[in-house]
C-alpha cells in the first residue's frame, strides 16, 4: 500500500517494523451512561469514515456519537486510505483498491474493538495523574524570509502527559497498589521521527510507548495524540531515537502514576457540537487554470479539485463544520477531543481558562487540517496556511477561527460539568 504522511514519499509499502493497533477503551458510570475513547495507528481518521463507524456502534451498542471519541495517532507510517487523496497523492487504480479494502478492514476492527471493550466492563476505580515530557519541540523556526521548518527552543509547546488508569483495585494511591489493568495517556507531537524514506509500517515513538507500558504494567495501554500540530519529536530520521522517545514518554506515564493521583468519579457527561470556520476564498478561476500546469504537482493537483468544485456546485465553499466535544467526569476530569490538526496553543489556551483537571485532545472525530492560531496564520509558515495545497480546502483559515474554536470549547466543557476559571 501506499504510505500516508509525508508527501515527498510515493515508494509502496514493503514490510512491517512494528504491527499497528486499533483500541478502544470503554467506561461506564452507575446511572449506566457509557462512554467509549477508541485509537487507530493511521495519520487522521476521516470524517466520512467517523460518521460509518458511529452509525454501526450507536445501532448495535447504544453508544451515541457525542459518547464516541475516534481518536489518529498521527503515525506518518501508516496506510494511505482516505479517498481525497486518491488525487492529491497521484495513486493508481490498484492503490485505490488497497486503500478501499483497507478502509473497510479498519472500520470493521474499530467497530470490533469497541464492542469488545463494551462487553469487558468491569467494576475499576479510575485515577488521573500527569507528568510532562520533553521529546517535543516547536518546529516553526521563524527567519527573515519567513517561517521554517526547523526547531523552535522558544516557540510554544504542550510538554503535559495527561494519564487516567483504571485499578481493579479501588484501594489505590498513588501507585502503592495493584498494577493499573488500563492506562489511557496522551502527548501532543509528531510521530514523525523515523526517517522520511521509511517503507515499512510502524507507529513510530507513540506505539513503541504503547508496547513498553503493556509490557511493564501487563495492562492495556492507549496512546491519545493531543494538540501538536506544531510540534516534532527531535532529535529525529533514526530508528534509535524513535526507540529512545518511545522510552522516555512511556517513562513520563510511569512517573506519573508513581506520583499521588486524583480519582476520578462520574457522572458521564459528553456533548458534541460543529462550529462553522471560514477559509479564505480560492483563487480565481484564471489562475487556478494556470496553476494546472505548475512544476509543483501539488499545487496543481490543489488547482484541479477546486476547479471540480466550482464546475459541478458553481463556487468552493469557504464555510466548513468543525467537530467539537466534550466528555466530563463529574467535576473531576474534562476531555476536549477536537478535529484536524490542533496546534500547541489551543491546548494552553483551553487548559489555563477552566479549573480541574482538563484534557485537551488533537486528531480527533475528522481529518480537517491544521487549526492554526491567530499568530500563525500572521505569521504564515505550513500550518499557517502553507499546508492547504494537500488538501480540498480553498485557502487559509481566517484569523477569527482561534477565538470561535476556544469559545466553543469552552462553552461546551461547561455543559459536561467544568468551571471557568475566575476572572482575576
Amino acid at each position: 500500500m501506499r504510505l500516508s504522511g509525508f508527501a515527498s514519499r510515493t515508494d509502496r509499502s514493503d514490510g512491517t517494523l512494528d504491527d499497528l493497533h486499533a483500541k478502544a477503551v470503554a467506561f461506564e458510570d452507575d446511572t449506566g451512561t457509557r462512554a467509549v475513547l477508541a485509537n487507530a495507528e493511521v495519520l487522521f481518521v476521516s470524517r466520512d469514515f467517523r460518521a460509518a463507524v458511529e452509525t454501526r456502534v450507536e445501532d448495535a451498542h447504544g453508544v451515541a456519537p457525542e459518547r464516541l471519541v475516534l481518536n489518529a495517532s498521527h503515525t506518518h507510517y501508516g496506510p494511505e486510505y482516505r479517498e481525497p487523496r486518491y488525487v492529491m497523492y497521484g495513486m493508481d487504480d490498484e492503490e485505490q483498491a488497497l486503500s478501499d479494502a483497507y478502509r473497510d478492514r479498519l472500520a470493521d476492527e474499530l467497530f470490533d474493538v469497541v464492542g469488545e471493550a463494551l462487553d469487558a466492563l468491569e467494576p475499576a476505580a479510575l485515577q488521573y495523574g500527569h507528568a510532562r515530557c520533553g521529546i517535543g519541540m516547536n518546529r516553526r523556526y521563524p527567519t527573515e524570509d519567513g517561517i521554517r521548518f526547523r526547531q523552535h527552543p522558544d516557540g510554544p509547546v504542550d510538554h503535559e502527559v495527561p494519564v487516567l488508569a483504571a485499578y481493579r483495585d479501588d484501594a489505590h494511591e498513588g501507585g502503592d497498589a495493584s498494577d493499573p489493568a488500563v492506562v489511557l495517556f496522551g502527548y501532543g507531537c509528531h510521530p514523525t521521527c523515523l526517517p522520511t524514506d521509511t517503507t515499512e509500517f510502524s507507529g513510530d515513538w507513540a506505539g513503541k510507548a504503547m508496547a513498553l507500558l503493556e509490557d511493564y504494567y501487563d495492562a492495556t495501554a492507549m496512546f491519545i495524540q493531543g494538540c501538536g500540530g506544531d510540534v516534532k519529536a527531535y532529535p529525529q530520521n533514526t530508528r534509535e531515537v524513535s526507540k529512545q522517545h518511545g522510552q522516555t514518554l512511556a517513562n513520563a506515564v510511569r512517573a506519573a502514576l508513581d506520583a499521588p493521583t486524583t480519582a476520578v468519579h462520574g457522572p458521564i457527561r459528553s456533548t458534541l457540537e460543529e462550529v462553522e470556520l471560514s477559509f479564505e476564498s480560492a483563487p480565481p478561476r484564471e489562475d487556478l487554470e494556470a496553476a494546472l500546469e505548475s512544476d509543483d504537482k501539488y499545487a496543481a493537483r490543489h488547482a484541479r479539485l477546486l476547479l471540480d468544485q466550482i464546475d459541478e456546485h458553481g463556487e468552493v465553499p469557504t464555510e466548513h463544520p468543525y467537530p467539537i466535544q466534550a466528555i466530563g467526569f463529574g467535576d473531576d476530569l474534562t476531555m476536549i477531543p477536537m478535529s484536524g490538526e490542533v496546534l500547541s496553543g489551543y491546548a494552553h489556551r483551553i487548559r489555563d481558562a477552566l479549573e480541574g483537571d482538563v484534557w485537551p485532545m488533537g486528531y480527533s472525530n475528522g481529518d480537517f487540517t491544521y487549526l492554526s492560531t491567530e499568530r500563525a496564520l500572521r505569521e504564515g509558515g505550513y500550518e499557517g496556511g502553507g499546508a492547504i495545497k494537500y488538501t480540498a480546502f480553498p485557502g487559509p483559515l481566517k484569523p477569527d477561527v482561534e477565538d470561535r474554536v476556544v469559545g466553543t470549547a469552552l462553552a461546551l466543557a461547561e455543559r459536561v460539568g467544568a468551571d471557568r476559571v475566575a476572572e482575576r
